[in-house]
């Protein structure tokens, strides 16, 4: 739950012009590494450990479609970010 809140925070911060380069670089950053690792973490669960009824690998398998769809919506809000800053 808490990390759901600061996940939002700093999609927020990085879309922010208000705050300054280097934290929303930093928000980019720890986004970018934490997501991945989730993301593996789930396909892990979901294609090696063996012994897991056909629900609960689709329930896995749902929740990495979902927490990838947000780490491509993160990274185009990102993308378009940096286009706009360029200009």
């Amino acid at each position: 739950m808490w990390l759901d809140l600061l996940f939002q925070v700093c999609m927020d911060v990085v879309q922010s012009e208000q705050v300054s380069k280097p934290v929303r670089v930093f928000c980019t950053v720890l986004i970018s590494l934490v997501f991945p690792i989730g993301i593996v973490s789930l396909f892990l669960l979901t294609f090696v450990i063996e012994g897991q009824s056909f629900l609960r690998r689709v329930a896995f398998l749902l929740l990495e479609l979902g927490i990838t769809g947000y780490y491509v919506r993160f990274l185009k809000t990102v993308m378009r970010g940096s286009k706009g800053e360029k200009k």
